[in-house]
């Protein structure tokens, strides 16, 4: 049980990082433990932990030097508090659970177990310096849509401090004050978000101020500044968290250009129907029984989608007028689940052909310096989309397929399956996988080396057709371009023969595409020309670093 005591702001569930992380997880934790004790059983936690690590679902190859707190870490978390698993008296998947693992309307299961999340409830004690009355998510709704959009700074600095949904137009009125402010400062907006920050972290955390206890868990120095950096960079995850997560639920989406959180256009009804239906109020419960019982059943919480007759309004305002009006609410639902595929897939073709017309290109270009400064909500998964969208771009592909999901705005939603390239492109008679990463250093080489070539391998097995990849990351690493450069020049049967990895870093993906549109691509034989060359360089010349010289001389070349 977690007690509130020591909590002064809102936090999230940092981990798992994305919420869709949880199925396996908790797949793997109830098919193996089942049925055993797990409060204060390290052993268990241990196996558990080993169990997660030995299959395809652990992401990275460091095993951690305390297993039993990794497995707590990830399963008495969001996993526990939001009802998919039950840890007491032993290891049990709940109603909620079985729903989640069907894998079936995820969204609407992630909206109705983040609506239930409240502070206090029998899993969060009360605390003795805070009134804590609050259902997040819900008021984290409500904030984007009375405010039109947010940021996830102003998440961090504002909503952070809604401990109590009384205080919803106190907060409201923080971050109006906050933006009109800002166009008044005279410094830069990096300094004016700094002060802000600052000014916030010492008014919740006043009394720790005033009495100097400003130590943290995470350093010795007992500095104001130390405090506040720290405390800054909490709130910073727990509103990336926020994020993360109650996009999941799809009702978010992100607005174009300044990638502001905004009520999805198409899900406007259902937000004003949870916002009118759902109780702001926690609820209040005889006992943890009780509190069980409304946390565990995935239809506790009441959506749109549950009224019949809403149901079938939302049918037909999609353009759907003749179908069965009898059938299960399931079955509505199935079918309003086909036609939203349907938008979906029809917006994702309309972007696809506005970009091929080259008017996007600065907004592209615009997104990358976004990326590599991190102003965007989520650095890595944005890169996938923007070199998605840049490869559209140069066009004269037979197809160009983003693997990572998007929402039914055409915004990203969540990364490429560990299992698949994160795009892949198809020509006549070749054939281009994208992997990209924000990672650099060491961590790049670790978390790339195997992943990249086992897809190249895989790629031009199902593809039947000559395979290259590019590898496109904010700067490529001595490590992971050594290893590429030596792959390239060995038979390696896993992978296909050998592998023909082109690294770029983000500046080179950024002209290769300006050369390509600038010289009017339309050959894709002169692409494999040059992706070709560049991997017969690397068969004869001396070492990564001469072959890395002579592909960054010939971009500006390559479709001329």
């Amino acid at each position: 049980m977690a007690n509130l005591s020591k909590t002064k702001a809102l936090f999230a569930f940092t981990s798992p990082r994305t919420i869709e992380k949880i199925i396996p997880e908790i797949k793997i934790l109830t098919e193996n433990f089942e049925g055993q004790k797990w409060s204060g059983n390290d052993q268990v936690q241990i196996d558990f932990f080993q169990t997660l690590f030995d299959s395809k679902y652990y992401e990275g190859d460091s095993f951690p030097a305390n297993p039993a707190l990794a497995a707590r870490d990830r399963i008495t978390r969001a996993p526990k508090a939001l009802g998919f698993v039950d840890l007491k008296p032993t290891v049990e998947l709940t109603e909620a659970g079985k729903l989640l693992l069907t894998e079936k309307r995820l969204d609407e299961t992630f909206t109705r177990q983040l609506l239930k999340f409240q502070l206090p409830s029998p899993y969060h004690t009360k605390s003795r310096t805070v009134d804590f009355s609050v259902k997040p998510y819900l008021e984290l709704l409500r904030l984007v849509k009375v405010l039109g959009s947010i940021s996830k700074t102003e998440i961090a600095l504002f909503f952070s401090q809604l401990t109590n949904y009384n205080d919803f137009e106190t907060v409201v009125s923080k971050i109006k004050d906050f933006q009109k402010n800002s166009k008044l400062y005279k410094g830069s907006r990096k300094m004016y978000v700094a002060e802000c920050f600052e000014n916030e972290i010492i008014e919740i955390f006043h009394q720790e101020v005033q009495d100097k206890k400003l130590k943290t868990r995470e350093s010795s120095d007992t500095s104001l500044q130390k405090f506040i950096k720290t405390k800054r960079a909490n709130m910073k995850d727990y509103a990336d968290a926020f994020v993360r997560y109650i996009r999941a639920t799809e009702l978010v989406t992100f607005q174009k250009r300044t990638f502001r959180l905004i009520i999805s256009p198409q899900k406007t009804e259902e937000v004003n129907y949870i916002l009118k239906e759902v109780d702001r109020k926690p609820s209040v419960f005889k006992n943890t029984s009780e509190f069980k019982n409304y946390l565990f059943n995935p239809f506790s919480i009441k959506l749109l989608s549950d009224n019949r007759k809403l149901l079938i309004k939302q049918i037909e305002s999609l353009g759907l007028s003749e179908f069965d009006k009898t059938i299960s609410i399931e079955g509505l639902k199935d079918i309003l689940d086909r036609l939203r595929i349907s938008v979906k897939s029809k917006n994702i073709e309309e972007k696809k052909k506005e970009l091929k017309d080259y008017k996007e290109l600065p907004d592209i270009l615009e997104v990358f310096e976004q990326i590599k400064k991190k102003e965007v909500p989520d650095a890595p998964l944005f890169l996938e989309w923007n070199v998605w969208r840049a490869l559209v771009m140069l066009n004269y592909a037979k197809r160009v397929d983003g693997n990572f999901i998007m929402d039914i705005d055409g915004m990203p939603l969540n990364y490429a399956p560990g299992q698949k390239p994160d795009i892949e492109s198809e020509y006549t008679d070749f054939g281009i996988i994208t992997e990209v990463t924000m990672s650099g250093g060491n961590t790049q080489y670790k978390m790339e080396s195997e992943s990249v070539p086992r897809h190249f391998g895989k790629a031009k097995e199902l593809l039947k057709k000559e395979m290259y990849c590019l590898f496109v990351a904010p700067k490529i690493s001595e490590g992971t371009l050594a290893h590429y450069f030596n792959l390239n020049r060995f038979n390696t049967k896993l992978y296909g023969g050998k592998t023909k990895i082109i690294p770029l870093s983000i500046d080179q993906f950024i002209e290769f595409i300006k050369s390509g549109i600038e010289n009017k691509f339309n050959n894709p034989e002169k692409l494999k020309n040059w992706l070709e060359k560049q991997w017969l360089n690397n068969q004869e010349m001396e070492d990564e670093n001469v072959w890395s010289a002579n592909i960054d001389s010939s971009i500006l070349k390559w479709a001329s």
